[in-house]
Protein backbone atom coordinates (compact mmCIF):
# COMPACT_ATOMS: atom_id res chain seq x y z
CA UNK A 1 0.00 0.00 0.00
CA UNK A 2 1.40 3.42 -0.94
CA UNK A 3 1.85 6.05 1.70
CA UNK A 4 -0.51 8.99 1.67
CA UNK A 5 0.57 11.49 -0.98
CA UNK A 6 -0.12 15.17 -1.36
CA UNK A 7 -0.83 15.84 -5.01
CA UNK A 8 0.76 18.94 -6.45
CA UNK A 9 -1.40 19.08 -9.56
CA UNK A 10 -4.64 17.86 -11.05
CA UNK A 11 -3.01 15.51 -13.54
CA UNK A 12 -1.02 13.52 -10.96
CA UNK A 13 -4.07 13.29 -8.70
CA UNK A 14 -6.25 12.07 -11.56
CA UNK A 15 -3.63 9.47 -12.53
CA UNK A 16 -3.61 8.12 -8.96
CA UNK A 17 -7.41 8.07 -8.92
CA UNK A 18 -7.39 5.97 -12.10
CA UNK A 19 -4.86 3.60 -10.50
CA UNK A 20 -7.06 3.23 -7.43
CA UNK A 21 -10.07 2.50 -9.62
CA UNK A 22 -8.20 -0.26 -11.45
CA UNK A 23 -6.96 -1.78 -8.18
CA UNK A 24 -10.43 -1.76 -6.63
CA UNK A 25 -12.03 -3.19 -9.77
CA UNK A 26 -9.55 -6.09 -9.76
CA UNK A 27 -11.05 -7.35 -6.49
CA UNK A 28 -7.68 -8.70 -5.34
CA UNK A 29 -7.48 -6.64 -2.12
CA UNK A 30 -8.44 -7.30 1.44
CA UNK A 31 -11.42 -5.46 2.82
CA UNK A 32 -9.16 -3.23 4.91
CA UNK A 33 -6.99 -2.30 1.93
CA UNK A 34 -10.07 -1.68 -0.21
CA UNK A 35 -11.48 0.69 2.42
CA UNK A 36 -8.17 2.57 2.60
CA UNK A 37 -8.02 2.86 -1.18
CA UNK A 38 -11.65 3.96 -1.35
CA UNK A 39 -11.01 6.63 1.30
CA UNK A 40 -7.92 7.85 -0.56
CA UNK A 41 -9.98 7.97 -3.75
CA UNK A 42 -12.63 10.12 -2.08
CA UNK A 43 -9.97 12.59 -0.91
CA UNK A 44 -8.42 12.72 -4.37
CA UNK A 45 -11.83 13.20 -5.95
CA UNK A 46 -12.49 16.18 -3.67
CA UNK A 47 -9.04 17.59 -4.50
CA UNK A 48 -9.74 17.27 -8.24
CA UNK A 49 -13.21 18.76 -7.92
CA UNK A 50 -11.84 21.73 -5.96
CA UNK A 51 -9.14 22.29 -8.59
CA UNK A 52 -11.72 22.20 -11.40
CA UNK A 53 -13.98 24.68 -9.60
CA UNK A 54 -11.02 26.98 -9.04
CA UNK A 55 -10.02 26.78 -12.70
CA UNK A 56 -13.59 27.43 -13.79
CA UNK A 57 -13.59 30.69 -11.86
CA UNK A 58 -10.47 31.79 -13.70
CA UNK A 59 -11.71 31.00 -17.17
CA UNK A 60 -12.57 34.05 -19.17
CA UNK A 61 -14.40 34.13 -22.45
CA UNK A 62 -12.93 36.60 -24.88
CA UNK A 63 -15.36 38.13 -27.32
CA UNK A 64 -14.88 40.66 -30.05
CA UNK A 65 -17.19 43.65 -30.28
CA UNK A 66 -16.53 46.65 -32.52
CA UNK A 67 -12.95 45.53 -33.22
CA UNK A 68 -12.19 45.32 -29.47
CA UNK A 69 -11.68 42.22 -27.40
CA UNK A 70 -13.67 42.06 -24.19
CA UNK A 71 -13.29 39.60 -21.34
CA UNK A 72 -16.35 38.08 -19.73
CA UNK A 73 -16.49 35.85 -16.70
CA UNK A 74 -17.16 32.18 -17.43
CA UNK A 75 -20.76 31.22 -16.68
CA UNK A 76 -21.33 27.58 -15.86
CA UNK A 77 -24.61 25.74 -16.30
CA UNK A 78 -24.89 25.08 -12.55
Amino acid sequence: MNQKKIYKDYESALKRLEEITEILESGDNSLEDSIKLYTEGLKISKFCNDRLKSAEKKVKIITEQNNEYLEEEFKSDD
